[in-house]
């Protein structure tokens, strides 16, 4: 069945979407990326960031917000080949990430596996999938030791893939 992803209005309930072009920019480059795995012209695609937290902006500080967690968003539909060789290829690019082991991909199928790295002190889950339909990638900014990547993982990519229509 043809898959296509879409971008939630709120993710998790009530993470809103970021307006912070830094973070925006960082999915938009991942999903630029996945364009390359798929055959063809991709049949959808979503490269976007949400915050915990409304974002604030003043003339000193530019956008901010008083929480440092986020979530970067990125991903591709369209037919992918190989989508275990894929996710090797993924994951040898982000060499920052260690820990790297599978997950369960939840009811939408697959192959799913997640890891941790670090940026600017933050502890960053990096969760991506693989299907013959879909390729993605969340990085979950700021978890604590009691966050569960794969559940977290499994949320939103329930909330941002659909069948196609």
């Amino acid at each position: 069945m043809a898959m296509r992803l879409d971008k939630p209005e709120k993710l998790l309930g009530s993470w809103n979407e970021s307006v912070d072009r830094r973070l925006t920019g960082l999915a938009e480059t991942n999903m630029g990326y996945f364009k390359g795995f798929v055959q063809g012209e991709p049949t959808s695609a979503v490269g976007t960031a949400y915050v915990a937290v409304k974002e604030q902006y003043s003339p000193e500080h530019g956008v901010y917000r008083d929480d440092d967690r986020f979530i970067l968003l990125s991903g591709v539909s369209g037919t992918v080949t190989a989508p275990d060789a894929v996710l090797d290829a993924v994951f040898a690019g982000l060499t920052a990430v260690s820990d790297v082991k599978p997950v369960p991909s939840g009811p939408l199928g697959g192959t799913a596996r997640c890891g941790t790295g670090q940026g600017k002190g933050l502890r960053v889950g990096v969760c991506a999938w693989a299907s013959p339909h879909t390729l993605g990638m969340i990085h979950l900014g700021g978890l604590t030791e009691a966050d569960d990547p794969g559940q977290m993982f499994r949320q939103i990519r329930s909330q941002t893939e659909h069948p196609a229509r």
